[in-house]
């Protein structure tokens, strides 16, 4: 009997155990595009934007969560458009247009509007609705 119980025992833990892991949800690692946006990012953005994308030395605002500017932009067409027709402001060569894309990847994980695993391309880009 005792050896009944310590089984019972033993396969209910395993259930809990099971179901425990169930309940967290998975972490994806970010594709090697949103990767590559972080880095460019924190290179050529983030002295105007800020480390954090919460405003820097150039541009006060938001760039994405709450109260972000990317909004204005409605999809991430007009954003990546806008990204390499204009940034870096000082000299829009400076960056690539492939970093540029990386950077609008990165950027639009950041606020939500795309899944961190995932690549941007141009082509999809008008579908992915910024909020």
């Amino acid at each position: 009997m005792k050896g009944v119980l310590l089984l019972g025992g033993a396969l209910l833990a395993g259930v809990v155990l099971v179901a425990g892991a169930r309940m967290v949800p998975q972490a994806f690692a970010a594709s090697s595009q949103v990767e590559r946006g972080r880095a460019v990012y924190a290179e050529a953005c983030a002295v105007c934007h800020g480390e954090d994308g919460r405003g820097g030395a150039g541009f006060g605002n938001p760039i994405w969560g709450e109260g972000a500017q990317i909004r204005k932009f409605r999809h991430a067409a007009g954003l990546l458009e806008y990204n390499l027709m204009l940034m870096p402001f000082d000299d829009p060569t400076r960056v690539s247009d492939e970093d540029k894309l990386a950077v609008t990847a990165y950027i639009l994980a950041r606020h939500g509007a795309m899944e961190e695993d995932k690549a941007l391309s141009e082509s999809e880009a008008a579908s992915i609705a910024i909020r």
